[in-house]
């Protein structure tokens, strides 16, 4: 199979008419561009060019060869250009790892404004540090500030735990805390994981201990 190297080659020499020329142009050696020649003379199975003194003469095949290259190696070389211009001028990628929820509050809405195109990773704080670790994102925003080595972490905002119930829901009043807490552990909890993560946090805030409960349903 002929190498694209061979054909351009085979330009410079056409167009200068000159071994030695057409090697300069191309800021290779002669016997380096001479080889070029004759692997593609090989290829093709005749000669492209009449030896001269001092001037390569293009052989019928030759000027066919050429005729037909020329417009390929053209194009080649426009989207090649293309695509460097592209390239330069081209919008940065920010990786971004986040909750479901976060992103969709607080990203989602301003996306359109970000002189930047954005790539997001969306799930739970274990797997969030995972492609952080695996180096899929540049950077992550989650809830849990989980160890990890080489890992800094910035505080960026107070997170609020809510309850949340039916809007026809009527909530008893207790007078202490411990009567609160069996009225939540006999609820239905729907939870992220059988672990319950956002849960186990909202019973440590406010009750100092795991909960005493099992999530009803998991939604992942």
């Amino acid at each position: 199979m002929a190498d694209f190297e061979w054909y351009r080659s085979f330009i410079s020499i056409y167009k200068h008419s000159s071994v030695s020329e057409a090697a300069r142009t191309r800021m290779m050696t002669q016997p380096a561009m001479s080889q070029h020649l004759a692997y593609l003379e090989a290829e093709v199975g005749e000669p492209l060019f009449t030896r001269a003194p001092r001037k390569m003469i293009p052989t019928e095949r030759g000027k066919a060869l050429y005729t037909q290259l020329v417009p390929l190696i053209e194009a080649l070389e426009v989207t090649t250009q293309t695509l460097k211009t592209s390239a330069i001028t081209s919008l940065p990628v920010l990786r971004i790892g986040s909750a479901h929820e976060f992103f969709r509050e607080y990203i989602a809405p301003y996306i359109g404004t970000y002189q930047m195109r954005v790539v997001a990773y969306l799930g739970v704080a274990p797997k969030l540090l995972d492609w952080l670790l695996e180096e899929k994102v540049e950077i992550i925003i989650m809830s849990q500030k989980l160890t990890a080595p080489g890992i800094e972490y910035i505080p960026y905002m107070q997170e609020e735990f809510t309850l949340v119930a039916p809007p026809d829901y009527v909530e008893p009043t207790f007078d202490d805390k411990e009567s609160f807490e069996a009225w939540l552990c006999s609820q239905p909890w729907i939870s992220y994981d059988l672990d319950l993560p956002i849960i186990r946090r909202f019973w440590r805030e406010h009750f100092q201990r795991r909960p005493q409960t099992h999530p009803t349903h998991v939604v992942r």
